[in-house]
């Protein structure tokens, strides 16, 4: 089975939830000096035409940076139990 990439630009091609037309809500650029040049980065954002579909968007993407930020507190907790049970455990090594 072959997949077909469109031809189509990005923002030209439908919602895929809806199948609405999208439209670019905002339009940014931004310059990053790398050790040997600088990059221009052009930025869009896109968005469903369809209030309600773009809304849902909006929601499940809220719902997964919270889940995102739960996991990552959680192995922010991990990660500080294991140092100090490292520390603690090379502290009693020096000490015999």
């Amino acid at each position: 089975m072959t997949n077909r990439v469109s031809s189509m630009p990005y923002e030209d091609q439908p919602c895929e939830r809806c199948g609405s037309p999208k439209r670019i809500s905002k339009k940014w650029t931004e310059i990053l000096t790398t050790f040997h040049s600088t990059s221009k980065l052009e930025h869009m954002k896109i968005v469903c035409t369809n209030s309600v579909c773009q809304e849902a968007f909006e929601e499940n993407l809220k719902k997964d940076a919270e889940k995102r930020d739960v996991v990552r507190l959680a192995k922010e907790e991990k990660d500080k139990l294991r140092k100090a049970n490292s520390l603690l455990k090379s502290a009693a090594r020096a000490k015999n």
